[in-house]
């Protein structure tokens, strides 16, 4: 594998602008949900005031404290699971605005059958073929004014555009 594939492949797995963010905030979400209810739960068995709480509660603190361990690290890797399935189409979405930017009309995002944002892509893809079937036509009405064009001038005139458009689109 090329040095470059391995930078593309690097990129798809970390898509830098969503993925941190988005396995931050889940994860964030799911401790404080679970310290909640932790810290509840000690106030629960504080409050009835058994005699017991003093023994069970170090215990407790230690057991709880490795199941949100563990809880937090399944979080990640599942955040990082989900985000992945989103951060690799933004990637390629991204790559096709910025072609699409440059004028080329040729390309389409292709994304994975499982992955997320297919609809997304898909209307992409069609809002780029409805670009390239409109240029097609003004390409074809240009064609139309050259060969009608009496004047030599005028026809030059014409050339120059459709040339202009040859280079400023590909499609």
């Amino acid at each position: 594998m090329s040095t470059e594939q391995q930078i593309r492949r690097q990129r798809l797995f970390w898509y830098q602008g969503f993925q941190p963010s988005f396995v931050w905030g889940l994860g964030g979400a799911v401790l404080a949900g679970l310290m909640a209810s932790v810290f509840s739960l000690l106030i629960l068995i504080m409050a009835q005031g058994r005699p017991v709480v003093p023994d069970i509660f170090p215990v407790l603190i230690i057991f709880n404290f490795i199941g949100l361990l563990a809880l937090g690290m399944i979080v990640y890797w599942v955040a990082l699971f989900i985000s992945h399935r989103m951060g690799g189409p933004l990637y390629r979405m991204t790559l096709l605005f910025e072609q699409l930017g440059q004028g080329r009309l040729d390309q389409q995002v292709n994304l994975r059958r499982d992955d997320q944002l297919q609809d997304i892509a898909q209307a992409l893809n069609q809002g780029v073929g409805g670009l390239r079937y409109r240029l097609v036509r003004v390409r074809r009405r240009v064609a139309n004014l050259c060969e009608t064009a009496q004047d030599t001038e005028t026809k030059a005139e014409i050339q120059s555009l459709r040339q202009e458009l040859d280079e400023l689109f590909v499609f």
